[in-house]
């Protein structure tokens, strides 16, 4: 028998690769000689490079850049044998100052290092930080100018609260072969560039910022799409998911000719979900999304609308019962959830324990009806 087995992160208590491995063993203890294939997942927030790199091979690159309140430091990012380059900034786009002092400025260094390894295709995370610059940062690193009243260059190094100051945007020093690389910006989080729907406006209060504080970037952030609108005659409000990244996605796809994507889309296009799962006699998948995240079609969701179209068995593993409805819809065969409320701490060895707990319950009730 053929299983796949595609558990996602749970909230930060397991990963994607370790809840994997408890069902693989409850799978095995259940199905002799099963034939298993692991699938790691990952999401616009974490997981990125690690999911990669446990599906492909490839070169792991090590770099000296800064970080979002421009400190020495450290960062790995990735390119596979396909010449995917996989960068997740949430390991190095964080700080101990306030938003409106941070700076994407990082980002734009490991790009320029990968384009000086002849990348051509990026997939890049930016969820999970708290840096809300619209990427004026990264933009300055690849090569753009910012200028004030006096005609006097920006430096956009620090942080957010430059943008107010900023009257003219100059691209014409923007690296070329940006152009020609395929970009594509890892988001499941439903936000717009500015607005009440903008990422800040959503998140202030998980980060700990007042509303106050959160209204004062999203002003500055309306502010520069209207420079981008008069300067460039390029529009980031209408762009999809754009607020990602603090405004990094938008810009990306408008200025860059980037595209904002979810994480199905990625898995799908790295490790061939679809052709996994039409080959797949059992699939066993599963999240830990906490719904207050607004996570957007995540790889789960594709899973069972796949199973639903390939006649599958399936069996969902989440941390809530928060999309049952849809999977029931889906023509799932048989749900389960850890918890009525997904914790903010939880031992990860517990979760995993229960994982594998269920997972063998679920094999035996099939096993009851279709015979082993």
């Amino acid at each position: 028998m053929k299983v796949l087995v595609a558990m996602d992160a749970y909230h930060g208590i397991i990963s994607s690769y370790d809840a994997n491995r408890f069902v693989e063993e409850a799978v095995a203890s259940q199905i002799e000689n099963a034939d298993i294939v692991q699938v790691p997942l990952f999401n616009g927030r974490h997981e990125l490079l690690e999911a990669v790199f446990l599906w492909r091979s490839g070169t792991q690159y090590h770099i000296d850049i800064h970080d979002a309140q421009m400190r020495p430091i450290s960062a790995t990012y990735g390119q596979t044998e396909e010449g995917l380059t996989v960068i997740e900034a949430s390991q190095f786009m964080k700080a101990d100052v306030s938003s409106i002092q941070q700076t994407s400025y990082g980002l734009g260094e490991v790009i320029n290092h990968a384009l000086d390894q002849d990348a051509t295709h990026f997939a890049i995370s930016v969820g999970g930080t708290q840096v809300f610059d619209g990427g004026a940062g990264m933009l300055q690193a690849l090569g753009v100018r910012f200028y004030n009243d006096e005609g006097e260059q920006l430096d956009m190094r620090q942080g957010a609260g430059q943008i107010k100051y900023i009257r003219r945007i100059d691209v014409s020093e923007l690296r070329d072969d940006i152009y020609q690389a395929r970009i594509q910006i890892l988001s499941d989080f439903d936000s717009h560039f500015y607005g009440k729907q903008s990422e800040v406006m959503q998140r202030y209060n998980e980060i700990g910022m007042t509303r106050d504080e959160a209204v004062e970037i999203d002003n500055l952030l309306w502010y520069f799409s209207e420079l981008f609108k008069n300067n460039l005659h390029i529009a980031l409000g209408p762009v999809e998911r754009g607020g990602a990244g603090g405004g990094i996605a938008a810009v990306t796809q408008a200025l860059l000719g980037g595209e904002v994507v979810t994480s199905h889309v990625l898995v799908d296009q790295i490790m061939g979900l679809d052709a996994l799962v039409q080959h797949a006699d059992l699939i066993v998948f599963g999240e830990g999304i906490n719904e207050q995240d607004q996570q957007i079609e995540t790889s789960s969701l594709r899973i069972a609308e796949l199973a639903q179209k390939y006649d599958k068995t399936s069996i969902a593993i989440c941390g809530t019962t928060d999309k049952f409805a849809r999977f029931e819809a889906l023509g799932v065969t048989g749900m389960f959830n850890t918890f009525m409320d997904m914790p903010t701490t939880y031992p990860d060895f517990k979760l995993g324990i229960q994982l594998r707990s269920y997972t063998i319950q679920a094999i035996k009730l099939l096993q009851s009806q279709i015979g082993k």
